[in-house]
C-alpha cells in the first residue's frame, strides 16, 4: 500500500532537530559510560588483557629445582622431560620439551592461576617455571622427605600452585559407559581408540566421600627403561636424568608425550597422554621414555644417546 503524504509528514515530524540533537546527547553519553566502564575495570584487573597478562606473570613465574644429585628424592621439585621427541620435518633437538600445565582460554576470565580446570601439554620449557615443574611427594601419605625414591615405588606429582591445599595429577580408567574418566579439550588415539587422559584435582578433594577421584589415581611408579633389567632393578634408587618409564600404578599404562601438535595460549604445544607405546620387541618407543630433571646433567648426554 503506497504511503500517503500525511505520512510522511508525521514521519519526519518525528526526526526534527531536537529529536537528532537528544539522540546524540544519548549516544554520546553511552560512549562516556564506556569509557567509566573500561576504567573501573581497568583499576580492579577485570579487563581481559590485564587477566592475561596477570596469566603470564603466574605461570611462568620462576621456580628453583631441588638441589642437583645423581638421585632423585621425595620433596624434590623437578621437570618430567621426554628424552626424545621424534617428529618428522622438526628439528626438537634444543626443544627442551617438559611437562607442563595449560589453561583452557575460557577459563582465563575466571581464573588466571593453576586450578582444577588446566589441563596437561608437552611444552617446550627454556627455564624452570610454575607450570612446567612439579614436587613429588610419597604416594602412601608418610612424609618421606628426602628418601631417595627407588624403582617401583609409588609417588605423587604435586603441582607448584596452593600449598595449603596441593593440586596432584591424576588419571584413571574409563568409566563404565566408556566414557573417559578425566574430561580435557583434546584428545589422542591409538589405533582408533581415545588414550586415558590427564587431569588435576585438589589433594582435600580426595578423602571427599562425594569424590569420585580415589586417591589411587594419583600413584606414579617409575620402572627401568630396559625390559630386561626392570625385575634386577625394583628397589634400586631412581637416577636423575636418565631414560626410565613413568607408569600410572591403577591403570598400568605408562605416561606418554604424543606426536600431535595443538595451539595454546602459550603457544604450540604436544599432547600427553596415558598409554603404552612398544614396538615388536615389546621395549617402549620414544614416546614412553622420560627422564626426571633437578639440574643434575652428569646422565643428560648418555640419556640422549638411548633415545631411540
Amino acid at each position: 500500500m503506497p504511503c500517503r503524504v500525511g505520512d510522511m509528514d508525521s514521519i519526519s515530524a518525528r526526526f526534527q532537530p531536537s529529536v537528532r540533537i537528544g539522540n546524540w546527547v544519548e549516544e554520546n553519553c553511552l560512549e562516556e559510560d564506556k569509557i567509566v566502564n573500561f576504567k573501573k575495570q581497568r583499576d580492579r584487573g577485570e579487563l581481559l588483557v590485564e587477566k592475561a597478562r596477570t596469566l603470564y606473570d603466574n605461570f611462568h613465574k620462576e621456580i628453583v629445582l631441588a638441589a642437583p644429585k645423581q638421585t632423585i628424592i621425595f620433596g624434590a621439585i623437578v621437570q618430567l622431560m621426554p628424552i626424545h621427541i621424534n617428529i618428522s620435518d622438526m628439528d626438537t633437538t634444543d626443544l627442551n620439551a617438559a611437562l607442563s600445565v595449560v589453561i583452557n582460554e575460557k577459563v582465563v576470565r575466571n581464573s588466571q592461576s593453576i586450578n582444577e580446570n588446566c589441563e596437561l601439554s608437552v611444552a617446550p620449557s627454556k627455564r624452570p617455571c610454575v607450570r612446567n615443574s612439579f614436587k613429588i611427594v610419597s604416594g602412601d601419605g608418610r612424609d618421606r622427605t628426602g628418601e631417595n625414591i627407588k624403582y617401583g615405588q609409588r609417588f605423587q606429582l604435586q603441582c607448584m600452585a596452593s600449598e595449603h591445599d596441593p593440586i596432584v595429577l591424576y588419571s584413571g580408567p574409563k568409566r563404565c559407559n566408556l566414557q573417559q574418566g578425566v574430561h580435557a579439550t583434546y584428545l589422542s588415539h591409538k589405533n582408533g581408540e581415545l588414550n586415558l587422559n590427564l587431569g588435576l584435582v585438589h589433594r582435600s578433594k580426595l578423602s571427599c566421600p562425594d569424590n569420585d577421584i580415589p586417591l589411587a589415581y594419583t600413584n606414579w611408579f617409575c620402572r627401568h627403561v630396559d625390559p630386561k633389567q626392570r625385575f634386577e632393578s625394583e628397589g634400586e634408587d631412581i637416577p636423575s636424568n636418565s631414560p626410565l618409564v613413568i607408569v600410572h600404578a591403577t591403570t598400568n599404562r605408562n605416561l606418554a608425550a604424543e606426536n600431535v601438535l595443538i595451539q595454546t595460549l602459550f603457544g604450540p604445544e604436544f599432547l600427553v597422554s596415558v598409554q603404552n607405546y612398544r614396538n615388536i620387541y615389546r621395549h617402549e618407543i620414544w614416546k614412553n621414555v622420560w627422564m626426571i630433571s633437578n639440574g643434575h646433567q652428569t646422565g643428560s648426554k648418555s640419556a640422549n644417546s638411548t633415545s631411540h
